[in-house]
């Protein structure tokens, strides 16, 4: 039988070519957190110019940029990535720093980082002798802790809206930053006014081509906040609309402290020659051949990602809907997973009595009605506690029993874990 393909006009055209006409690969929901202002679902689609990926989202920018600021996850310094507080995330950050210096060995060099977080790559940076250093991130409360691990200058602000009288710069980072950007080839036209004459330009961001290679939870790469799904060619083709050419890179995977691997491609940019640099209302990347880069296997794998996604939410859904009927729950996580299954399965049915996330920012809120507290919230309740995650569960129940004391039963969603969807 042929493969049915469902092609639409996008009513966010490709953030890299322009292009309206895509396919659709997925169509994403959530249920969301109560005054979120990002839509709870969105096509995941596939340009068939130059090979993007992205969320056809109706959000604007304005409020993807509301978002960062007022939802941040890295809000938490312990529960986020981004401040180097776990055994990972050090590492990642460590990994990332000596990349950068093979890039840029002069200790002297001005360096800016956009998207800073709570400031672990800059800190990171500065273990390894670079001084100069400047941070810009959306959350306030992000510079502040930025400001104390770097001793650099932190400023509120975003790629799209940058601070004033920034300077010139021997290397600009965006590590993990252009996956959250809506209007990307706005944005990275300001890269190159941010360079000296031998600057350049650092780019990491998840590598969607190998999502299926590090699957662990359904559709974990298909959230809110990550509405643009690169692969390497599709990352370049971004940047020589730029006028930036790719001078090296490659892929790496990421760890994590729940064991999963993370995959990303990295790669380090110039400015161009003058004269391949594209007209600035032009998106065509090189105007000597007027040509996008494309990978051939970038959609096949996308897809078998997708089919994987579906099988295992299947799966889930099958485990939970028995459980989850014969009474009232606590449902323990916030998350990306979390949001999806109540949209997704029968979750959505179950009688919750309260949510637990241990990062402040979403503590008072509310999820479908529901009260977010804290993991020490809820003592004095006695109904079974749904962990909603497949990477943390061993630390959240190790929390439950050995630190919170709590006798609760536990039900987790692991088919690989002797104890999921029982009673412990």
């Amino acid at each position: 039988m042929a493969e049915s393909i469902h092609l639409k006009q996008a009513c966010r055209p490709c953030p890299v070519c322009g292009n309206d006409t895509v396919e659709v690969l997925n169509h994403q929901r959530f249920v969301l957190p109560q005054e979120c202002p990002l839509p709870d679902a969105f096509d995941v689609v596939w340009c068939l110019s130059c090979g993007l990926a992205y969320a056809d989202t109706p959000a604007s920018q304005a409020t993807y940029d509301r978002y960062y600021a007022d939802f941040s996850k890295y809000e938490d310094n312990l529960t986020s990535t981004g401040g180097a507080h776990s055994p990972a995330d050090l590492l990642r950050l460590a990994e990332t720093a000596s990349t950068i210096a093979t890039g840029v060995p002069s200790r002297s060099a001005r360096v800016l980082d956009i998207g800073c977080a709570n400031g672990g790559l800059l800190a990171a940076l500065k273990a390894l002798g670079y001084s100069d250093l400047v941070g810009v991130d959306p959350s306030a409360s992000c510079c502040e802790r930025t400001r104390a691990v770097c001793d650099g200058k932190v400023m509120v602000g975003a790629l799209r809206s940058l601070p004033p009288g920034l300077g010139a710069f021997d290397v600009v980072i965006l590590s993990h930053v252009l996956e959250h950007v809506l209007d990307l080839n706005a944005s990275v036209r300001k890269l190159s006014a941010l360079l000296t004459h031998s600057g350049v330009v650092y780019l990491e961001v998840p590598d969607a081509k190998r999502y299926v290679d590090c699957l662990v939870a359904p559709f974990q790469d298909f959230n809110t906040e990550h509405i643009n799904h690169f692969g390497f060619f599709s990352l370049r083709n971004l940047l020589a609309t730029a006028g930036l050419s790719f001078v090296s890179g490659g892929t790496k995977d990421i760890p994590t402290d729940a064991g999963a691997r993370y995959p990303a491609v990295f790669g380090f940019f110039r400015r161009a020659p003058a004269s391949r640099i594209p007209h600035p209302e032009s998106r065509i990347p090189n105007p000597d051949h007027g040509k996008w880069e494309l990978d051939g296997e970038f959609r096949d794998r996308m897809i078998r990602y997708i089919e994987l996604s579906r099988t295992q939410l299947q799966q889930i859904d099958t485990r939970i809907a028995p459980l989850i009927e014969k009474g009232p729950l606590i449902v323990w996580g916030t998350g990306q997973l979390t949001l999806k299954l109540l949209a997704e399965t029968s979750l959505g049915r179950a009688q919750i009595v309260a949510f637990v996330d241990g990062n402040p920012i979403n503590q008072s809120k509310k999820l479908a009605g529901v009260s977010v507290v804290a993991p020490e919230g809820i003592a004095g309740l006695t109904h079974p506690i749904l962990i909603s995650t497949l990477l943390h569960e061993h630390a959240i129940t190790e929390r439950i029993r050995q630190q919170l004391r709590l006798t609760n039963p536990i039900i987790t969603l692991a088919p690989d874990n002797e104890a999921a969807f029982t009673q412990s």
